[in-house]
């Protein structure tokens, strides 16, 4: 009698059990839960987008501050240079080169900072997609249960189910571990990369200090030439006009000779 009796209560909580169960993996539940979380993640990854596309802008923003700089230090360096002050050219153009160096650095960050505003805008549509997949299979899914609940067949299937979504969690598992390697070894790939780009741009930021001085000097020379050579024609034209008088006067010839030896030194 009492083995009858357990083995009822038994059989009436292994029945209840399997409810609960049932009720835990219903499909339609999952789905809905499903297309919530496809919600959230796009919320999450629009968010993402605005603050890169807004970072994007702000480093763009910079790297026309400095490209601005650039120019700037090199019209102050030719103006010092032009008045005869060459240290303050010099650092000048040091000025400059250290703009030149932070508009390298920003390019290089605003074209890292495009790609990523693309990936995740692209992440955006894909997501999009498979929202509007997930509602749809949901909605067929949703139909077909409440037809065929009552079926052990489907019961079946349901289980089925159950089991590729936990192959699919995997994958996706699987994914992001393969995504946090790959970020890992472009980290340090750039590393080495950054480092061998600094020790080659010092190198090139003193090439660049020497050269923008010699030009600066050539640019002075060929001035000082030019404007010697248009006094000479000055000078040549007084001449001429005074030799085609009759009484030419030695006073204004030598006043012109010495106005022009002082304003040549």
């Amino acid at each position: 009698m009492w083995t009858n009796l357990l083995k009822r209560i038994f059989n009436i909580g292994k029945a209840e059990a399997h409810a609960a169960l049932d009720e835990i993996e219903d499909p339609v539940k999952m789905m809905k839960l499903a297309v919530g979380q496809l919600e959230e993640a796009i919320a999450k990854v629009t968010k993402a987008l605005s603050v890169a596309m807004a970072n994007h802008q702000r480093l763009a923003d910079d790297t026309e501050q400095f490209n601005l700089e650039c120019i700037s230090w090199y019209q102050k360096a030719r103006l010092a240079l032009q008045n005869g002050h060459s240290e303050l050219a010099q650092k000048a153009l040091t000025q400059k080169s250290f703009a030149d160096k932070k508009h390298t650095e920003y390019t290089l960050l605003t074209q890292n900072s495009a790609q990523m505003v693309k990936q995740l805008q692209e992440q955006v549509e894909d997501l999009k997609l498979k929202l509007d997949e997930t509602k749809t299979k949901q909605r067929i899914y949703a139909a077909k249960a409440e037809t065929a609940k009552a079926q052990q067949q489907i019961a079946a299937s349901l289980g089925g189910l159950n089991h590729s979504a936990l192959a699919n969690m995997t994958h996706y598992e699987d994914k992001i571990k393969q995504w946090e390697a790959e970020g890992n070894a472009l980290t340090q790939i750039n590393s080495m990369e950054n480092h061998l780009d600094k020790s080659l741009r010092g190198i090139q930021q003193e090439i660049n200090i020497q050269e923008d001085f010699e030009r600066l000097q050539q640019e002075l020379k060929a001035q000082k030439a030019k404007e010697k050579n248009q006094k000479m024609a000055d000078l040549q034209t007084k001449f001429d006009e005074m030799n085609q008088t009759q009484t030419p006067q030695k006073q204004p010839v030598d006043k012109l000779l010495n106005d022009f030896f002082n304003n040549a030194s």
